[in-house]
């Protein structure tokens, strides 16, 4: 595996996880677990297989000690340094950006701490690198949307959904908004479409939020100190900027008389540092197969954007539908997505007594089940204990979590701390930390919890 140096990494994990169920108390959606090992892991992982050995890592500061004492217990190679931003306050992705600039010297690849993916990095890198990029992000299109029935209240609630107009001559991202900015028609810029004679529009595209970028838009992001969102605010922003030209300091706004300009706009940051223009002035290479238009149209903004075959695995775990499943699926697909083999299903300090126990199911540390068990597609957390006479079916447990004797689950996430007395059967439910449900308890696409004031339940 070959080393990557020209690029930082950055990987932001200081999400709370807003369009995920509130019932699941203070637990950082990072260190969700999913199969043997937290969210988080995965996209450290993804980077190391890609071959970068260090990265930067935003937590909260609130999550700091958990995620440290997460991550020692994963095979991990590739060294991470975590930043903190404060807990209390209401941070954008952003804003994160801007908090690590001073450590940013290079390009950066940003990799959202939710994604889940088998895709071959070095892909999205060289197309960024082919083309002198100012923006490369990753896109899936994996088909329709795989319908699953969730645990917890029904809702009707939709996923917001991007358009993403591309030309696929050229991978150019051209054109980016958000579907629900939109009413009913739907208007296309004529000078895109006059530039672009390629361009397809998409509307059911996964966004991965996984972004390459010159080194220069994080100090842009700084000087202009403007935008809150990486993926809502910054990136549309950019790509719009394509169909831009630089102004002269005539046209700009707040030149002085003296022609001395005294606000920026982004053609400032976008400057090239060597010969670029000379040599693609030079050379006979074209990205066009029309017009008399110099190379890239001479633009000195350009965003591309990659999509993998439709066979790569690629899961942003945002939502309860997403959470769910990628649990339900990471184990039957675990040498692909991970790129190692698992030997042990059940932390060797566990004791799993049952033979009734399938070979996608996991159990973690210091958690016992018991012989006259039946566990099927069930991921089973830390300090769990799981008695005789016991079914489940495509669970979540999370650490320290008891199921006391006659007990039937299927499709329930059960979160920390929770206990379920005997003889219980739910489908499809939600239990909130620490809550016991009654013995006898039946249950169909139910919420048990502390309280759900203001819970959020999204699919």
């Amino acid at each position: 595996m070959h080393k990557i140096l020209e690029f930082q990494a950055v990987v932001l994990a200081a999400g709370r996880g807003s369009r995920l169920p509130d019932v699941g108390g203070k637990v950082s959606k990072c260190l969700l677990p999913v199969g043997p090992y937290p969210l988080l892991w995965y996209s450290l992982n993804m980077l190391e297989r890609a071959g970068f050995q260090e990265t930067l890592l935003v937590v909260l500061d609130e999550d700091k000690s958990s995620i440290i004492n997460a991550l020692e217990n994963c095979p991990l190679k590739i060294k991470y340094d975590l930043i903190v931003i404060p807990s209390e306050e209401d941070w954008g992705t952003a804003n994160s950006l801007k908090h690590i600039s001073s450590r940013v010297t290079t390009d950066l690849i940003v990799v959202s701490g939710d994604l889940i993916s088998n895709v071959n990095l070095n892909d999205i890198l060289n197309l960024y690198r082919k083309h002198d990029a100012t923006l490369a992000s990753l896109f899936f299109n994996n088909g329709p949307e795989e319908w699953i029935e969730l645990p917890g209240l029904k809702t009707k609630a939709k996923p917001d959904k991007d358009l993403v107009c591309i030309d696929k001559d050229t991978e150019r991202l051209v054109f980016l908004a958000s579907a629900s900015d939109f009413e009913e028609n739907v208007t296309i810029p004529r000078l895109l479409l006059k530039k672009f004679n390629t361009v397809s529009m998409f509307s059911r595209l996964l966004d991965a939020h996984l972004y390459i970028m010159k080194n220069w838009v994080v100090n842009y992001v700084v000087e202009m100190d403007k935008f809150t969102s990486i993926k809502g605010e910054l990136i549309p922003h950019i790509v719009k900027k394509q169909m831009s030209k630089p102004k002269n300091a005539v046209e700009k706004k707040g030149t002085s008389e003296k022609g001395v300009v005294l606000t920026k706009d982004i053609f400032d940051f976008a400057v090239n540092q060597g010969f670029e223009d000379k040599i693609r002035s030079m050379s006979s290479y074209t990205d066009h197969s029309f017009g008399y238009k110099p190379v890239y149209h001479g633009d000195r903004i350009r965003c591309y954007t990659h999509i993998p075959h439709t066979n790569t695995f690629g899961l942003r775990v945002n939502t309860l539908s997403a959470y769910y499943l990628a649990n339900s699926k990471i184990m039957s697909k675990w040498d692909e997505i991970t790129g190692t083999t698992l030997s042990n299903k059940y932390h060797p300090n566990s004791e799993v007594k049952t033979k009734q126990i399938d070979d996608v199911s996991t159990v973690g540390e210091k958690s016992i089940v018991s012989e006259k068990t039946s566990i099927r597609n069930t991921s089973i957390g830390m300090n769990c204990i799981v008695e005789n006479k016991v079914r489940l079916t495509n669970c979540i447990l999370m650490n320290n979590v008891t199921v006391k004797e006659g007990c039937v689950l299927q499709d329930c996430i059960v979160y920390t701390g929770a206990t379920l007395e005997n003889n219980c059967l739910l489908q499809y439910c939600i239990v909130g930390p620490h809550h016991v449900v009654p013995s006898s308890t039946s249950a169909n696409h139910q919420l048990h919890a502390e309280t759900t004031d203001n819970m959020i339940t999204l699919g």
